[in-house]
């Protein structure tokens, strides 16, 4: 079976721009900002794959529009990047994903590894999107909470 030049240039254009697309890493921001202080919470999400939904996630925490902190979260493989915003107490935030669970605390600009120490957090809303469909929050009065649980294939 012989194949036309042409079409051997059209697949390696094809290859080449996607490989681009893939190096270069299409960004997707959404935050939630608070009513009683300066300091927002933001998630955003770097496409690590040309074709696939497959995103690094990190939180940051925004001051006066200035990054202040920004922390590498667990990687979503593919369907794994939306995450669960809840409030642990004044100025303190859990921020819940399929695989992994941060502490952000407002005051301290800190972001840790754990869980709210109040066994009842209160829900604040969701990081949801990725793919086709736009990365924003979701307050709590526009999506009910969604326990975020993988389901194996």
């Amino acid at each position: 079976m012989r194949i036309s030049k042409a079409l051997l240039i059209l697949v390696i254009l094809v290859l080449t721009a996607s490989s681009e697309v893939s190096c270069q890493g299409a960004k997707h921001w959404a935050a939630y900002i608070p009513n009683e202080g300066s300091v927002s919470i933001g998630m955003e999400l770097i496409s690590t794959h040309a074709f696939l939904a497959e995103y690094d996630r990190f939180a940051i925490l925004v001051e006066n529009g200035r990054q202040i902190l920004r922390r590498k979260l667990f990687s979503d493989s593919g369907g794994y990047a939306s995450s669960n915003l809840y409030r642990c107490g004044p100025n303190r935030y859990m921020l819940k994903g399929y695989f992994d669970a941060w502490v952000l605390d407002l005051d301290a600009r800190t972001i840790t590894e754990g869980k709210c120490e109040t066994s009842r957090p209160e829900y604040i809303g969701i990081f949801e999107g990725g793919g086709s469909k736009a990365w924003k929050f979701y307050s709590s009065s526009e999506r009910r909470e969604t326990k975020l649980e993988p389901k194996g294939g």
